[in-house]
């Protein structure tokens, strides 16, 4: 019997921050995992501290983006790899009281004058960007490349037997006394943190996860272009290998890994509106982010089997949250911190059994 600290069920972002977590702590742990369609996986990446359909903050923006430089640095170092690019965000105006809402924020608004730039001019040097109305830069914005630091770091636990590479199977899990057996192995804790498809872990299938399904392309495009984000009804964003991302779609009510024709041409015309070049889809791709009825992570304990975690509802903004909120978790399950109440699963408890 192999006795271990933690096991993580699941290494979509937030299941590998908290692994790379553990590694930094000096904790033992296997992480489990054979489910090809993680949101994260597909993901732009793009860590952004603005709401830019309503130019509000994001909630905790500045801690969240000051903890994630710090911790893909730490996958930087350890994989020998680059994963962050720090490049701007700008967004295109719809209307002048857009334009005008934006300037008064960006002078005025304490919690978003370090974001946004005062400057709406900065792409007339984009023959191909369509902005009659002009842009707003959002500042201490970028990506991180989440494809391949996910493929990166499964290659690392891999490499070090620190990895599963199967479905976890509930019918093999053991929980007796204060720890918990999962075939040969004994661990203190489990971890789930499986995204969308928590909804068929039998302890935890009645959280309000809320299944939303993204497709996102791949492109090419001859326009001459910034190293920037630019965000009309679509984002267009560039890639390392010089072809862009655009996404991605929001979609409740078809909630499948199933690309569509409908999504493809949706997102092709979204750039249309502000690209005056052509775009060839090299790529097209679906998966389900994982939201929340009130917008908020859900990180603690099973609320009667406490050697069970839940990591999990990170939503459009699983890059910004995870590292953040596995420092949460891992404080309350080593040092008994609490929780903070937004982002608690004792605020769902009533729905357990």
């Amino acid at each position: 019997m192999k006795k271990v600290d933690y096991i993580i069920v699941g290494q979509g972002i937030a299941g590998t921050c908290m692994a790379l977590k553990l590694l930094k702590e000096k904790k033992s742990f296997f992480v489990i995992d054979n489910h090809f369609h993680k949101a994260s996986a597909i993901a732009a990446g793009i860590y952004n501290p603005v709401v830019l359909k309503r130019f509000s903050i994001v909630w905790n923006a500045a801690k969240q983006i000051e903890r994630l430089r710090e911790v893909f640095t730490d996958f930087e170092q350890l994989l020998n790899k680059k994963y962050i690019y720090n490049f701007p965000v700008y967004r295109i105006f719809n209307d002048e009281q857009e334009k005008k809402t934006w300037l008064k924020k960006a002078t005025t608004h304490p919690d978003l004058i370090d974001y946004l730039s005062t400057d709406t001019q900065q792409l007339n040097d984009f023959l191909s960007i369509k902005e009659p109305i002009g842009s707003g830069e959002v500042l201490n914005t970028g990506r991180i490349d989440l494809t391949n630091l996910l493929q990166d770091f499964k290659n690392y636990l891999d490499e070090n037997n620190l990895f599963l590479d199967e479905k976890f199977d509930f019918d093999l899990l053991k929980i007796t006394g204060d720890s918990t057996n999962y075939k040969d192995i004994e661990a203190e804790r489990i971890i789930f943190s499986e995204g969308y498809n928590i909804l068929n872990n039998p302890y935890f299938k009645n959280l309000p996860i809320i299944g939303v399904k993204g497709e996102v392309l791949k492109v090419k495009t001859n326009a001459v272009l910034p190293e920037a984000v630019v965000k009309g009804k679509e984002f267009l964003m560039p890639l390392e290998d010089g072809n862009y991302f655009v996404g991605a779609t929001y979609d409740r009510d078809n909630v499948n890994y199933d690309n569509t024709t409908e999504a493809k041409d949706y997102l092709v015309n979204g750039v249309k509106q502000f690209l005056n070049d052509e775009v060839e889809v090299i790529e097209q791709k679906a998966s389900i982010r994982p939201t929340v009825i009130d917008r908020r992570p859900i990180i603690g304990e099973h609320p009667t089997i406490k050697q069970l975690i839940c990591l999990n509802g990170m939503g459009t903004r699983g890059t910004m949250l995870a590292p953040v909120m596995v420092d949460k978790l891992y404080n309350f399950l080593e040092h008994n911190l609490p929780i903070d109440k937004e982002a608690d699963i004792a605020r769902f408890y009533n729905r357990f059994n």
